[in-house]
């Protein structure tokens, strides 16, 4: 499922089971959705936040809803942040699925990746 997403931009809100761009946190979500990994439910507030820039707040329920892991594992998530930007990847078979603001969406090997926290949802 997710590989058909590689390359669709970036475009706030938008679903890429729908082909034409790619919100991270949808995108995030759609594959927990296909999974049996334990996650709350979208909740449409998170995509107000991260629109609006209320980035402490968007990471505050992050932190709130997941626990640390001292490795990657399958259906792991990672925060990135910024002053400006703030987005959401997932591991998908030993590698990294995020949304690059310029790039769109991208799959890296998970050993490109050892400088970000890995958390789970509790």
């Amino acid at each position: 499922m997710w590989r058909q997403w590689i390359g669709l931009p970036h475009c706030f809100r938008a679903d890429p089971r729908d082909g034409i761009g790619a919100d991270c946190l949808l995108m995030v979500w759609a594959v927990l959705d296909q999974s049996a990994a334990s996650h709350p439910a979208l909740n449409p507030t998170w995509l107000d936040m991260a629109e609006a820039g209320d980035h402490d707040e968007l990471i505050a329920a992050y932190k709130s809803l997941t626990m640390p892991l001292a490795a990657p594992e399958e259906h792991a998530v990672t925060l990135f942040s910024t002053e400006r930007t703030i987005g959401i990847g997932i591991v998908v078979d030993d590698g990294l699925l995020h949304v690059h603001h310029n790039r769109g969406v991208q799959w890296l090997p998970i050993a490109r990746c050892k400088t970000l926290e890995f958390r789970k949802f509790a």
